[in-house]
């Protein structure tokens, strides 16, 4: 995607006063693009963040601007970082294997749909024909890997999501500016951004993305063969990160929204989607192994790297296994070779299916279900 300089003009006061602070030499359009996308600001309460934004939408007038909300800051090169899902990942090899996942979680949603008799048929028709609309459903519905950024037109969604399960009880928002939007899916030849409206084109058995205002985006007109991977990265659009603590002072009169409402629990989707997601890597499945012993073991693994990711602040899973190494002492060396042991037989089953046995899966799952235990990471015992 092409990237949205921020000059020093598109700046608010409260972004001009920390800008100075940090002594950047002059006011060059790269060096407050550079501060933009490496510094949080501070904000006290819920009104002032509304302020704030109020200011910074009247100063970029070319953009529209997005929210995403999240526990933690990622860095990656002392940038926030705000990769897909999908892109997250180093290998190619596993950025294949995702999207393999992926067709075939659109392919079995599509046949979960056509045959819930719950579902509108007519309403669905447009989902059957536009991919795009299967990979943001499986997007927001958390059911696999996919190349969209899920991102919202509301601030209080984001702050409510930013506090979600955060025992730090601090939280980040991130701006985004967004090319303005034309219709359910627009897309812009110029900047190369998709935005899916979810409101515009979930069915009715949708809920979800009602309660959140959902829109996700996603980079397009590319080829694997001419993209640089730092053009997925969708810091390139930020125009500021603020940072608040979930206290009653911030909040004011106004209240976050509650998880229940996040997360309705009456959703047909969810409940499509939920069986997607213990069926994903089903399909691996062959005459040497199980597809659901694969599933298991693979679903152990995500919950290890996600956990390396939250502690670490890094999307990079082997800085931050560095990280927690060398620098916190939250595993010793010991627990590094059994996780590097564990990787390599991950690696292998996600590219030699056929070399690994059922016998061999559950040897590896019990040794990661006691590795996640001695960690303290808390997974779903799948037995």
């Amino acid at each position: 995607m092409r990237e949205y300089s921020v000059t020093y003009n598109n700046l608010t006061k409260k972004l001009k006063e920390h800008y100075k602070q940090h002594k950047f030499k002059g006011q060059t359009t790269r060096n407050v693009t550079s501060f933009v996308r490496s510094h949080t600001i501070n904000i006290e309460t819920f009104h002032d963040l509304i302020m704030e934004i109020a200011e910074l939408s009247y100063k970029n007038p070319d953009v529209m601007l997005f929210y995403r909300g999240q526990n933690n800051n990622y860095i990656k090169n002392k940038y926030a970082t705000l990769y897909p899902t999908i892109y997250r990942l180093n290998s190619e090899k596993d950025i294949k294997f995702e999207f393999d996942i992926l067709e075939q979680a659109s392919s079995t949603l599509m046949k979960e749909l056509e045959n819930n008799s719950s579902v509108d048929k007519e309403e669905i028709k447009e989902i059957k024909k536009i991919k795009l609309l299967q990979y943001s459903i499986l997007q927001h519905y958390e059911v696999c890997k996919t190349p969209l950024l899920d991102l919202t037109q509301s601030l209080k969604v984001a702050c409510s999501f930013a506090i979600l399960d955060n025992v730090d009880n601090t939280g980040y928002i991130y701006v985004l500016g967004m090319p303005y939007v034309n219709g359910r899916i627009s897309v812009d030849s110029e900047d190369y951004i998709t935005n899916v409206r979810l409101l515009s084109i979930s069915s009715s058995s949708s809920k979800r993305p009602f309660f959140q205002e959902g829109y996700l985006v996603q980079t397009e007109f590319i080829s694997d063969d001419d993209i640089e991977k730092g053009e997925l990265d969708f810091n390139r659009r930020i125009v500021a990160i603020y940072k608040f603590e979930n206290t009653e002072s911030f909040w004011g009169s106004e209240r976050p929204i509650e998880k229940g409402n996040l997360y309705p629990e009456e959703d047909i989707m969810k409940d499509i989607c939920d069986r997607l997601k213990e069926r994903k890597y089903d399909y691996i499945g062959n005459e040497e192994n199980s597809g659901n012993l694969i599933g298991t073991f693979l679903n152990l693994w995500n919950s290890l790297e996600d956990e390396i990711r939250y502690k670490t602040q890094l999307n990079d899973f082997h800085k931050g296994l560095k990280v927690l190494v060398s620098g916190r002492d939250e595993l010793n060396k010991e627990d590094r070779t059994n996780i590097d042991e564990i990787r390599r037989f991950r690696n292998n089953l996600v590219h030699n299916t056929k070399a690994v046995s059922d016998k061999d899966l559950e040897n590896k799952i019990e040794d990661l279900k006691k590795l996640l235990k001695d960690l303290k990471i808390r997974f779903e015992d799948i037995n």
